[in-house]
Parts: structure tokens; sequence; C-alpha cells
């Protein structure tokens, strides 16, 4: 299994040239990590960054009535195809602002999100949505001027909402990795094209209700990806279904409830990358 991914691996870096940057400007927006990037249209899939855009793409408001003034988020949101697992949030001038992933509650087992977690997702009727927002919250409803948006590209931080106020309940998530060893994050594995791993606080005997469902990406130590994390698995073409005999390659530290309490299936992540190139993400 190992051997067949790297042999993926090295397939994977020939797809995008051979001109790269170590540069982590944040110049794209891409969601779905896998090994058939030349087969599949999911996977390094880069996401509109305007409304407009959109729009043009068949994407479709999903604001559920949402203002900004009394709703759990700050933007307007767009879907595509009903597909909750990637929803978009733009600014009051059309620019991207964040990203959600929403999951069905019908779909969830019993017990996800544990208690524990429930402050990382917010009730949305029949979704439990998590929510990053690449700007700070309570600018969101101001918006970014075009000369802005082409100054910062997709965003200026990445900030995770952890309550149901999104303009003061967030972390903030450092933009160097060289700071990030004043936090609770726990260094992960190093992965060719995902990048350094950092997991939140992680442990060998942590019960898994405990389990931050977010992890951080860094590549010549600056954040350019993140990603979700859910102990379960679920179905859509945007989801990456890791199973355990592969953890050693994402973790250093791997709590035994994921070998207890796992799906045969696996879990369920999504990779987010806020540059144009992830196959030269070399940590």
């Amino acid at each position: 299994m190992k051997a067949a991914v790297v042999l993926a691996l090295l397939s994977l870096v020939s797809v995008e040239g051979w001109l790269f940057s170590d540069d982590a400007e944040w110049n794209d927006l891409k969601v779905t990590f896998g090994l058939n990037q030349l087969f599949s249209s999911t996977v390094f899939d880069s996401m509109p960054r305007t409304e407009q855009d959109a729009q043009n793409a068949g994407w479709v408001d999903f604001s559920r009535g949402a203002s900004c003034d009394d709703s759990f988020y700050r933007g307007s949101r767009y879907i595509k195809d009903n597909e909750p697992a990637v929803m978009l949030l733009f600014d009051t001038n059309g620019y991207v602002a964040g990203i959600q992933m929403g999951v069905k509650k019908n779909e969830l087992p019993a017990g996800l999100p544990s208690d524990a977690m429930k402050h990382m997702w917010n009730d949305d009727g029949d979704l439990y949505v998590i929510t990053a927002y690449f700007i700070i919250p309570a600018t969101v409803c101001t918006g970014r001027s075009e000369a802005l948006f082409t100054l910062e590209g997709t965003g200026e931080g990445l900030y995770i909402q952890n309550g149901p106020n999104p303009e003061s309940d967030y972390q903030i998530i450092p933009r160097d990795e060289a700071d990030i060893g004043t936090t609770q994050w726990t260094q992960g594995e190093c992965f060719y094209t995902m990048g350094q791993h950092y997991w939140y606080d992680v442990t060998t005997d942590m019960s898994c209700d405990n389990f931050y469902p977010v992890f951080l990406l860094y590549n010549s130590g600056r954040l350019n990806g993140f990603g979700w994390n859910i102990k379960a698995y679920l179905e859509s073409s945007r989801y990456e279904h890791p199973t355990t005999d592969i953890l050693d390659m994402f973790f250093k530290v791997i709590p035994q409830c994921f070998y207890d309490e796992a799906d045969p299936r696996g879990a369920t992540t999504l990779h987010i990358y806020m540059d144009s190139a992830p196959s030269f993400n070399f940590c």
C-alpha cells in the first residue's frame, strides 16, 4: 500500500510542471487530495474565488436567508450540485472570504459530533457546519477592494471558527511555522504533495471524543493549507478516506482510539490548499 502511494506521488509531481516557488503566496484555492489527478476532476480542484466566477461555474446561493447580523457565519454562501462538503463564502464585494464543510445529520454516526467538539460545528437545519475564514470575520461584510484582493489573493490569514459568533469565536492560525511552538498544535509527519502536518493536542491515550477536526499544512515554513478530519466514513466525491494502515504517514503520535474505533472503509478528510501547485508541497 505505502509503496504504491510513493509511486503515485512521483507521477503527481510531473503533472504541474517543474517551475515552482518556495513562496507560500495564497494564489489559489484547491480542494481534495488524490493520486489520480490526471483522471479525476475533483482532485486538486480549483474553487472560484469571486462570486461572479462561482455563478458562472454553476454554484448557487445557499445562504438560507442568513445576513451579516443574525447568522453563525458571515458572507454570501454558495454551493454546487447540492453538495455541502464544500461551501464557499464571499464577502460583500464578491471576493472569497471563507470555506465551509457541511455534513448531513442523518449520515453521521451516533455521538458525532461529540459534546467536547460541538463548539466547532454549528447547527444549520439538516446540517452540522464547520467554518474557516481567510480574512478577519468581522470584515467580511465590509468586503475587500479589488486592489486588496489582488494583493492578498485568497486571504491574509486563517481563522477557524470555534463557536456560534463568527466575529468573536475563532482561532487564529500562525502563518509562520516558527510561531506554532507556542501553541497546542502537535507536529505530525511530512507528506509530499500535502506538507508538514500539525494536529491539535494529540496524545496516544486521548479519547477520540476530544479529537480536534482540523489539521494544518506548512511548506517552506509557511502555512499554505489545512483540512477537516472526521472519525467516520462519509460519502462525497470531495472527500478522502485514509485507513488506519497509513496513519503513520501523517501522524507522529497516533491516538490508540483511532484503531479501536476505526471504520474499515476509512475516516473522512478534506484537504484545502491556498496555493496553485500542491504537487510541489515538499514540506
